[in-house]
């Protein structure tokens, strides 16, 4: 859902302008029209404040990619308390680890997928199975449908190991890392509708690698 904040040139707003960063979680209070596309902000409060999110240029990179693949992705403007919960404690969690956040991003977007639909089917996985990207299994043989090479769908069985808590715990060298952007930027081009390229991705591949 769209918001507008009036007063774009009082000093008011542009002390409040710090609350509107990327993955910040507000409180806020609201006009609410249904008959507009765009809604009017009345007063807003940041529900915790950032301690590194702004001030580290990983995170921040991070934060930027995380909030594009989500405007991306989110379109119906439902309540989903379960996608809320996810969301802030990936937030909360990027904001205050002290640990590698070199696979933040790969977890992230994995994980995400979940919600919205698409997660890996978990119990189909076997060594030596090729992943069919269409169906979200692993299977056999290649199929007609798109689907990962051995080497690729390896490395997603690995992924769907981590998460945020032992995400540390595997290092993925720079062409792994590589291979597995591409082919979770592969997977959500074929769920998800009206899908666009993710500009951040290029930003993201040189940080991390």
């Amino acid at each position: 859902m769209g918001y507008i904040i009036h007063g774009k040139n009082s000093k008011k707003t542009v002390l409040r302008s710090a609350l509107y960063q990327p993955l910040s979680v507000l409180e806020i209070e609201t006009e609410y029209n249904p008959k507009k596309n765009i809604q009017k902000i009345k007063e807003s409060r940041i529900v915790i404040p950032f301690q590194s999110i702004p001030f580290d240029p990983g995170k921040n990179a991070l934060a930027l990619f995380m909030s594009e693949l989500l405007y991306r992705t989110l379109k119906e403007p439902l309540t989903d308390e379960y996608l809320y919960s996810f969301l802030s404690d990936a937030i909360f969690f990027l904001d205050s680890t002290t640990k590698s956040i070199g696979n933040f991003h790969l977890v992230f977007m994995l994980q995400l997928s979940k919600y919205l639909g698409f997660f890996p089917a978990q119990e189909t996985i076997v060594e030596n199975k090729y992943f069919d990207l269409y169906n979200g299994v692993f299977i056999e043989n290649q199929a007609i449908y798109p689907c990962l090479n051995l080497s690729e769908s390896k490395l997603l069985t690995i992924l769907l190991t981590l998460n945020f808590n032992n995400m540390s715990q595997h290092v993925f060298s720079k062409k792994e890392k590589y291979s597995l952007l591409k082919s979770l930027n592969e997977y959500y081009k074929i769920h998800v509708s009206h899908y666009a390229e993710i500009k951040s991705l290029a930003v993201m591949i040189q940080l991390f690698n």
